[in-house]
């Protein structure tokens, strides 16, 4: 087969969405079939590029900036190169601008025998009124776009039942496909069983003899992300449980930082945060494995990968009972707490983590090698072109 994925950002970026995007490609290269990545070029990197097995075309167009990711220049490539590419199947990734909507209509314009599936990966939290006023606009015309789509992916029940009631889609021609995981690439062989390989880690310490609780943060500084009850926790356990000997990193970038870093230091906490930028993989991976906890307090999440990858790390999270982060509350060593977090509450949960026994694992489905995952994917495309 050859598959043809649309992403509206970089694909070899840091993200949840490039991420998703660059393993499906990735691993449906490693199974024999032909992946090729079809993009906009933001980081004004080349125009075509192999990477790790698969091909990326990156299209430039000045005034994409200018029209909520509208993309004229993807559009007339698609227009004039579709055929030469005759991909088998085309999947389309994310709802998050017009990119994806212009991009639906121009294919089933173009050649609509050709199956297509999207992938909205939209966690239904538009975060400004002129954001929320823009979405109701957005969702009239998405639907009429995802009508025309033969299939739809979510990565997790919280996100397909919102696809079902804000884009009026079949419930029959959605599929739930959660995220893989690829903290694990490391391993000779990739078809290890998750739960069996994780199960009853011991994260029991003693605060009081001298050693000090790491706790850790990865992802984007943005609002919605909960990083700002992160460190309002972080003060509560300091100040209220007398717990000094503790240490916060908070890894990543984004328009929030600011905000955060002047948090900080209004609650005298710079000496207990750290702050990195993005980490290669195997630095992160590291880090995760050397906190004690990870910890997202998110408002809405679509999926919360980072939560799986630092589960099968053998760490354990503290997350809030929302959107899809509540279907983690499944899994043995994720702790919920509600939303919104009050900071003495959160404190508390990071003591008895920290001090309990605390096992992890065996996981669900929901938690599985990106590998396994994309044989989903396999399967689902296949499954098109044999109709």
């Amino acid at each position: 087969m050859k598959i043809l994925l649309v992403n509206y950002m970089e694909t070899t970026h840091p993200g949840g969405i490039n991420m998703i995007v660059r393993e499906i490609a990735k691993n449906i290269s490693d199974m024999g079939h032909e992946s090729i990545v079809l993009q906009p070029n933001p980081a004004n990197l080349p125009d075509e590029e192999i990477y790790e097995g698969f091909k990326i075309i990156r299209i430039s167009s000045p005034l994409d900036k200018y029209f909520y990711g509208l993309s004229f220049g993807i559009y007339q490539f698609l227009k004039n190169n579709l055929k030469d590419i005759n991909p088998d199947v085309i999947h389309v990734n994310g709802y998050h601008t017009l990119q994806s909507i212009e991009v639906i209509h121009a294919i089933k314009k173009i050649d609509p025998s050709i199956p297509l599936i999207f992938s909205p990966y939209h966690d239904v939290s538009p975060g400004t009124l002129a954001g929320k006023y823009f979405m109701n606009i957005h969702n009239f015309f998405g639907k009429r776009a995802i009508e025309k789509c033969d299939f739809i992916t979510s990565v997790s029940q919280f996100e397909a039942k919102s696809t079902i009631e804000l884009l009026n889609v079949d419930p029959k021609k959605l599929k739930v496909i959660p995220n893989g995981i690829n903290v694990l690439d490391h391993q000779e062989n990739l078809d290890i069983d998750i739960s069996k390989d994780i199960v009853g880690v011991d994260k029991s310490k003693d605060v009081n003899h001298g050693k000090k609780i790491n706790l850790l943060y990865s992802g984007y500084l943005i609002t919605r992300k909960g990083v700002d009850f992160i460190i309002k926790s972080l003060y509560a356990l300091i100040n209220d449980l007398q717990v000094e000997n503790v240490t916060l990193t908070i890894v990543g970038e984004g328009p929030e930082k600011q905000n955060l870093l002047e948090l900080s230091k209004k609650l005298k906490l710079d000496k207990y945060i750290k702050w990195k930028p993005f980490l290669s993989r195997d630095q992160l991976i590291k880090k995760i494995k050397q906190s004690d906890i990870f910890m997202l307090l998110s408002r809405s999440e679509a999926y919360g990968i980072t939560v799986a990858e630092a589960l099968a790390l053998g760490t354990p999270c503290i997350i809030t009972e929302r959107t899809a982060l509540k279907e983690f509350s499944e899994e043995p060593g994720c702790f919920v707490v509600d939303y919104p977090p009050e900071p003495k509450e959160v404190a508390g949960s990071i003591l008895d983590v920290y001090k309990n026994d605390v096992t992890i694992g065996p996981f669900t489905e929901k938690i599985r090698p990106w590998n396994k995952i994309s044989k989903d994917y396999e399967e689902l495309y296949e499954g098109l072109l044999s109709k």
